[in-house]
């Protein structure tokens, strides 16, 4: 019984304490994304549209290739070009969540390293810009492929997402400390697991035996619940149980590890 109140305490703290602090210190916290941002574009001729020219650029190129070049189109059910544009830009922020997480102490170092920091809220500013910035444009995308009503529905994806990243953000930033190799080997990573994610193809264009492994791959089962949020696809509520059984899972180790890496972060930078 007490394990399991442990576990539950740890649960909530995950979320609860990098919450308050954000709140606490608001200030701090917007000047950082503030600074985030200005940095992003700094020395540029178009400031501060770069961070939101940049995805809508790739967003275009993708439609360039797939649609003008190979003409990717289907007489049946959502065209492709539909299917991958709806599912790459969340693939993108996860992308660069979990990367920049692996560099988080070693880039905010000389904020903590000489002074008292919360550094608890390092793990919200990682979510706070690119949440900012992917949430516009995935909103733009989903209005233009599928109408007003899924552009609203857009806003809570990639917030929902990021909240679900949470644990994964702990636990990157921590190994990219202690593990000199993991921030190296994360952008590998990272590609691999879009080539195993059904972004770039559709999922039954996988053999059967490989499709019945997709279950394995939570992003896999993030893709099903994006689709079916914004676009017509029906909701895989497995996908959702999965998802969120793996959330609850992982937070409040994750929250201990972090937390407990705190004092020796110092010490190791």
């Amino acid at each position: 019984m007490n394990l399991l109140l442990r576990y539950f305490h740890n649960l909530f703290a995950g979320i609860a304490i990098p919450l308050v602090l954000s709140l606490r210190h608001a200030a701090l916290l917007q000047m950082l994304v503030k600074r985030d941002l200005i940095n992003r574009s700094s020395g540029t001729i178009l400031g501060r549209i770069w961070p939101i020219l940049q995805p809508t650029l790739q967003m275009a190129g993708f439609w360039f290739l797939f649609d003008i070049v190979y003409g990717m189109r289907t007489n049946q059910g959502p065209s492709f070009l539909t299917y991958l544009l709806s599912g790459m830009l969340p693939w993108f922020c996860v992308s660069e969540v979990l990367s920049r997480s692996s560099n988080m102490f070693r880039e905010f170092s000389n904020l903590y390293r000489r002074s008292a920091f919360p550094v608890e809220i390092l793990p919200v500013l990682m979510m706070l810009v690119p949440g900012l910035i992917y949430t516009f444009v995935y909103a733009l995308v989903c209005f233009a492929l599928f109408g007003v009503v899924s552009a609203l529905l857009a806003l809570l994806v990639i917030p929902l997402l990021l909240l679900w990243l949470l644990p994964l953000i702990y636990l990157c930033s921590v190994l990219g400390v202690f593990v000199r190799d993991f921030a190296q080997a994360l952008p590998i990573l990272l590609m691999f697991t879009m080539y195993c994610t059904p972004i770039l193809y559709f999922p039954d264009m996988l053999p059967e035996t490989v499709r019945s492994l997709l279950w394995l791959n939570p992003f896999a089962d993030i893709m099903l619940f994006v689709h079916a949020f914004v676009g017509d696809a029906p909701m895989s509520w497995p996908a959702i149980y999965r998802l969120l059984a793996l959330w609850f899972l992982l937070l409040g180790p994750a929250w201990v590890v972090y937390r407990r890496s705190l004092p020796h972060v110092r010490e190791v930078l």
